[in-house]
């Protein structure tokens, strides 16, 4: 499915994001093909969420630009580099415990409302039939990732691979072209991983979204990933095809020196 006949979705050139003394990156290059799965790996604290947070805005580098569609977007506000079609999960839960599965999700449609005092009095004939859209869309991602057996409960009293399933779903509501899924398979069972790994394979292949995907589980790296990079201490320790990535000693190095050696 990769692939470069249109130029790569995201280009990140020589990226640098200090936090005060600490380097967090250090001259990152990256980019990602159109209908990639791109994956991003490395120990706890070796810049993989500060590299996303550059990318969707939350925390722009000091130095170097991204690329998005040809488009400059550094130091672009999150919102608008949402409004550009960027999507993302987050490494803890962010959903909004006390609202339904259905809420939640809805949320996930709130860039493409347009909310004003002259829509609501016009509602019948201006905020009606776009409220219609946005819920046709969000049963469709119902749908799409088989929650409709939970779409009416609350968020609190679901199992974790629904809530994170719940999490995807918010995202692709927003009917994204770049999602950026941070660890979507934290503190999953071996059943939700391969669940979760179908959906993010069917994302790509039948909604046509490009995916990069930071994940500790080397498994699901190398069985859905295209390719990947490896990052360590805010540097570029190996990038390519998942098996010669893993292969890298300076990878292997970093894993088996880190608490994660066991993924």
């Amino acid at each position: 499915m990769a692939g470069d006949n249109a130029g790569p979705v995201l280009e990140c050139r020589d990226i640098e994001r200090r936090f005060g003394g600490v380097v967090a990156l250090n001259g990152i290059d990256v980019h990602i093909n159109r209908g990639e799965i791109f994956g991003l790996v490395g120990p706890n604290g070796c810049g993989k969420t500060t590299l996303v947070n550059a990318i969707t805005g939350f925390y722009p580098p000091q130095r170097g630009n991204i690329i998005l569609n040809g488009r400059d977007i550094t130091g672009m506000a999150p919102h608008r580099v949402a409004g550009l079609g960027v999507a993302r999960t987050f490494q803890n839960l962010a959903l909004f415990n006390g609202m339904s599965v259905l809420d939640n999700i809805l949320l996930g449609r709130h860039i493409h409302m347009r909310p004003s005092v002259t829509r609501t009095a016009l509602y019948w004939w201006l905020a009606r039939p776009e409220e219609t859209k946005n819920r046709a869309v969000v049963e469709d991602v119902i749908d799409f990732l088989q929650l409709e057996s939970v779409r009416d409960e609350l968020v609190d009293g679901i199992p974790i691979g629904l809530k994170k399933r719940v999490e995807l779903a918010r995202a692709l509501a927003a009917e994204p072209s770049f999602l950026v899924l941070d660890e979507p398979m934290a503190g999953m069972n071996q059943e939700e991983k391969e669940y979760m790994a179908r959906f993010i394979l069917d994302t790509r292949d039948e909604r046509k979204v490009t995916v990069l995907l930071i994940e500790h589980h080397m498994d699901v790296i190398t069985g859905i990933c295209d390719r990947m990079l490896a990052l360590n201490y805010g540097s570029m320790i190996g990038s390519g095809k998942p098996s010669d990535v893993i292969a890298d000693p300076r990878v292997v190095e970093a894993y088996i020196g880190g608490a994660h050696a066991a993924h």
